[in-house]
């Protein structure tokens, strides 16, 4: 695998969808995930029958163990 390509130099972000069926409930998990480094991408969409917003987290945090 070639380690000089364009994507090689992007810094790595892991994605996902957080969602819950109510308003509430979302901010919430929106909520515990950002005290774990998450940061909210978009704003409410309907998702399912709830709503649901993108995460995204960036591997440039430092991890104490």
């Amino acid at each position: 695998m070639a380690t000089n390509g364009w994507k090689s130099q992007q810094p790595r972000q892991l994605k996902k969808i957080a969602y819950a069926l109510t308003e509430g409930k979302l901010k919430s998990v929106i909520k515990a995930h950002e005290e774990r480094g998450w940061a909210q991408a978009s704003e409410f969409k309907k998702h399912g029958y709830g709503l649901g917003c993108l995460m995204i987290f960036s591997s440039e945090r430092k991890v104490e163990l």
